[in-house]
């Protein structure tokens, strides 16, 4: 599993933009992955995300619900 600076990194940029603006004003933002994984900030009280690594309000791991990806 990628750490969470590897996963932000590899991001495109209105991605990696839409999470730090998230950072910045301290609100809730994440970024669907492949195989309905996601990376966010400030997502502890999302309930249908299930956070698997942690790095301050950083956090990365499944979509509950979601096998393939966030794409419908």
């Amino acid at each position: 599993m990628k750490t969470i600076k590897e996963t932000l990194d590899s991001l495109r940029e209105h991605e990696r933009r839409q999470l730090l603006y998230g950072f910045e004003h301290e609100f809730a933002q994440f970024v669907c992955l492949s195989n309905g994984r996601f990376i966010g900030v400030n997502v502890k009280n999302i309930k249908h995300l299930e956070v698997e690594q942690e790095a301050g309000v950083w956090a990365i791991g499944k979509i509950k619900g979601q096998e393939n990806s966030c794409e419908e």
